[in-house]
């Protein structure tokens, strides 16, 4: 399967398309956007893009079976079009991917201390690559520091989180109610 060059970053109209061909527009408010999308919404279509691609990708690859179904291919097409280890843009969607993560898995403001520590963990990472980022791209070492001390802060608190004892489920999660359905007999 052959692909042109993405050589510039796609419009809010073209993104809107595509959602749309993928069932997963979100309706435009008729009176502030009577004519569609406008650039500004780009961000947002962007969001709803990379999630419907995400669940789409946790429906087709699953990297905890053996093989992993799907996960090759899924990383073929991935590194098809993110080809350059180095680039200062791949390093920014790496950061950008594991702040993500880190919102995500406390997204339900969930306590479990190692759902924290994985948020900590995450942010930990994010930060020793914008670090090697920047670096790269030649900033100044208070930048560089930063990050550092941006990633040092997060692996304590993950440290922090992993000695938490770990709190026992809510009763309800160990033992639900029995259902009262007169489809259970």
């Amino acid at each position: 399967m052959g692909r042109r060059a993405a050589r510039r970053p796609a419009s809010a109209r073209t993104l809107y398309r595509a959602l749309d061909e993928l069932g997963a527009a979100p309706t435009p408010d008729p009176v502030l956007r009577p004519d569609g999308p406008k650039r500004n919404d780009t961000a947002l279509l962007l969001g709803v893009l990379l999630a419907k691609t995400e669940l789409d990708a946790a429906l087709r690859a699953d990297p905890a079976q053996e093989p992993p179904r799907g996960m090759t291919d899924l990383l073929t097409g991935y590194r098809s079009l993110v080809t350059s280890p180095g680039d200062t843009t791949r390093l920014r969607l790496l950061s950008l991917r594991l702040v993500r993560s880190a919102v995500e898995a406390t997204l339900d403001d969930d306590t479990d201390p190692a759902l924290l520590a994985a948020a900590d963990a995450a942010l930990a990472a994010s930060g020793l690559i914008d670090a090697a980022r920047l670096k790269n791209a030649g900033a100044g070492p208070s930048a560089i520091q930063a990050a550092h001390d941006a990633a040092a802060l997060s692996l304590r608190a993950a440290a922090d989180q992993i000695t938490t004892p770990a709190r026992p489920a809510p009763p309800d999660a160990r033992d639900p109610a029995p259902s009262t359905s007169p489809t259970d007999d």
